[in-house]
């Protein structure tokens, strides 16, 4: 790889001067020691969000809080999420060297509450602040990422760092165990403090961009803090802790028809339209400019970004599942048999980052990328059993980690090329394409889950003839005592009860197929751009932004 950006660096100056967004390009021991402390941090803050999946049983006995697992697992992505849009208006009105590091720094800070907590409760609250922080760390370093490489490295850049974002998801429950069981679970925290200062060294000691880049700079501090809209985060971020609570609670500790999930809706759906009306008001102040939701590939990036990531977190959580399920896995080498789906990931993103000076629109793939997800997970829907192969399950992954590997990073990368003339605003843009994403992988996790329990009830009395006391039996036990409880309880139903679970697991698959279905027929709405492709104008722009001192 390094081999390739030499070679083309003549290429590299020249696009350069055609950018007005990269007036702040590196090379060299700067970009990649930048490049090197950023992945770091999108390591660890995908770590914390399933990392503490094989913890939770240990932190609850410590602090006899068996009813807080819930909230354990729930702090971290909910406060990441919600606070999403307000971290990209922040990167667009203080200097991003400063606002990332002040992210970074306020998930260290969360991270070592957690490590050191004596409460529950502080546990919990160590958990929020450590998601309030990493609201702005993907963004922003994904914000840093296109300000310092020219639009040739681009998508490499972009497509490694996010493609890391979903290995940190996949190995975190195998460090997890391994911490937990061998030191402490608090370590699952604790680590994240050396690694991350790591991070900041670099980032104070290498990343100098020009403020006029970064900052408006005649603006005062009072100019500044009333334009981050905090009225607008006040409504925006409870009416997404509404959904995010309806979605968890419903079907599980209340039912979808209980007074309190419609309520949640309600307050939701009201508050969501006060949102709307009051960033309207604001106009260019709001912190979500409805200016940006005019362009018609910008929304339907969006929504690709939506469907896309959430049909591909439906194989994600499903797979593991079914390995340890029917392949009567433990919940560790679950984790290492996806990894064919990671490491193909991880070549995709290199792929379609080295073909990019040849391919100079991100439109094909788009088409490529969810037809390879599409195929894949239709293939997982044929899952049996007992007769299912394991050059089967590795296959399809190689079409799945391909696929999105390809266009994962698309949805990102469209933003910015259309937000081109408007810098200030690329960070805004890619923080609501991230929103997107996490709202989407939490949507449609929620719908899976209802597809899963309805039909494993289904399947349970239609195979094993399990009446309602059975039923209950199984899933009071959970997935992974489900093999040892059905043996001690009905021993002679373990096939028929397997064969329930495999097909509420496919069943499950569908969704992902329609998800990344419906995103591919949206993608072909997306206007072809070619990317190399600048004014004059802006050359002389990006001249003269670069000249400034």
């Amino acid at each position: 790889m390094d081999e390739h950006i030499k070679s083309d660096n003549k290429a590299v100056s020249a696009e350069v001067t055609k950018d007005q967004t990269y007036v702040h390009c590196l090379d060299g021991f700067k970009l990649y020691s930048i490049l090197s402390g950023i992945m770091i941090a999108t390591i660890l803050i995908s770590l914390d969000v399933s990392i503490i999946s094989t913890a939770i049983p240990a932190i609850t006995s410590q602090f006899h809080a068996a009813t807080d697992g819930g909230w354990y697992g729930a702090a971290y992505p909910l406060t990441m999420c919600s606070l999403q849009p307000l971290s990209g208006k922040i990167s667009t009105l203080y200097p991003l060297r400063w606002t990332y590091v002040v992210f970074f720094g306020i998930f260290l800070l969360g991270s070592l509450l957690c490590g050191v907590a004596n409460s529950s409760i502080m546990f919990i609250i160590g958990r929020a602040v450590a998601g309030t922080g990493g609201a702005g760390v993907v963004s922003g370093g994904l914000s840093v990422i296109a300000m310092i490489t020219p639009s040739i490295h681009r998508p490499l850049f972009t497509g490694l760092v996010t493609s890391l974002y979903a290995v940190g998801t996949v190995v975190a429950p195998i460090i997890g165990g391994a911490l937990t069981n061998n030191v402490t679970w608090r370590w699952c925290f604790l680590i994240n403090l050396p690694a991350g200062g790591i991070t900041i060294i670099i980032l104070l000691l290498f990343f100098h961009p020009p403020s006029t880049i970064v900052t408006t700079g005649t603006q005062t501090m009072r100019e500044k803090i009333r334009q981050l809209d905090l009225f607008g985060c006040i409504i925006f971020v409870p009416s997404i802790v509404m959904v995010f609570l309806a979605l968890r609670w419903g079907g599980n500790e209340y039912s979808w028809n209980s007074a309190v999930v419609i309520g949640l809706f309600v307050g939701f759906a009201a508050s969501m339209m006060i949102f709307i009306l009051w960033e309207l008001h604001k106009g260019e102040e709001a912190m979500i400019p409805f200016r940006l939701l005019q362009e018609r590939s910008v929304v339907l990036s969006i929504i690709f970004a939506f469907l896309f990531m959430g049909s591909f977190v439906i194989p994600v959580y499903y797979l593991p599942e079914w390995f340890q399920i029917v392949k009567n896995a433990s919940p560790i080498r679950s984790g290492i048999m996806l990894l064919p789906s990671v490491f193909t990931q991880i070549l995709g993103s290199i792929i379609s980052g080295v073909l990019a000076k040849h391919v100079k629109y991100y439109n094909p793939w788009f088409f490529l990328g969810s037809t390879l997800l599409c195929i894949a997970t239709s293939l997982y829907t044929t899952f049996t059993a007992f007769t299912t192969s394991s050059g089967n399950w590795i296959g399809f992954q190689i079409l799945q980690g391909l696929g999105c590997g390809f266009a994962a990073q698309m949805a990102l990368l469209t933003v910015q090329n259309i937000l081109e003339s408007r810098p200030k605003d690329i960070p805004v843009g890619i923080s609501i394409v991230l929103f997107a994403q996490y709202f989407g992988s939490s949507v449609m996790q929620t719908i899976g889950n209802s597809l899963f329990q309805n039909k494993l009830t289904y399947s349970l009395d239609s195979y094993a003839h399990l009446n309602s006391t059975g039923v209950a039996i199984l899933l009071e036990a959970g997935n992974l005592r489900m093999r040892e409880t059905a043996l001690q309880v009905f021993p002679d139903r373990l096939e028929a009860i397997i064969t329930a679970y495999n097909d509420a697991v496919t069943t499950v698959f569908y969704l992902a197929v329609a998800g990344s279905a419906l995103a591919f027929v949206l993608s072909f709405g997306i206007k072809w751009i070619n990317t190399t492709q600048t004014t004059a104008n802006e050359a002389t722009e990006n001249r003269t932004a670069s000249n400034k001192p």
